[in-house]
């Protein structure tokens, strides 16, 4: 199926948007971190899809805030922990809506395909396998 652009990608990921492991680019991030974040970023994203840009611009604010005042305690533990890190998921939920989506800590995030795509998956059929004629 065409969109309105004529191509046959899709416009957006869905509800979800995608979020990936980034292998491209190195990550200090701990890998239960990262796993958290695959889990968390694409809930985010579905919960803020259809908000209006004012409130947007609102909970950017308040995520850079909590981030501010917390990101020790997401990172090393404390009584804001879960705040922290939920602030943090929803920051890269947020910035997943740019051109080119998010990449940080281990993840890839993005609502819309677009080229150097870590998510992207070739439609080409697989080489044959050399034996495969004998």
């Amino acid at each position: 199926m065409n969109n309105a652009s004529g191509s046959s990608e899709p416009e957006h990921h869905g509800p979800f948007g995608l979020v990936v492991a980034s292998t491209d680019r190195p990550t200090a991030a701990p890998p239960n971190w990262t796993n958290w974040l695959l889990l968390m970023v694409p809930l985010f994203i579905a919960e803020m899809r259809e908000l209006p840009d004012d409130e947007i611009a609102r909970l950017r604010e308040e995520n850079v805030d909590l981030i501010t005042a917390h990101g020790d305690d997401a990172q090393f533990g404390g009584s804001q922990r879960a705040g922290g890190r939920n602030a943090i998921a929803k920051g890269l939920a947020l910035m997943a809506r740019a051109d080119g989506g998010v990449t940080a800590l281990g993840v890839h995030a993005c609502l819309r395909p677009h080229i150097g795509c870590p998510g992207r998956f070739t439609t080409s059929p697989a080489p044959a396998h050399p034996d495969a004629e004998k």
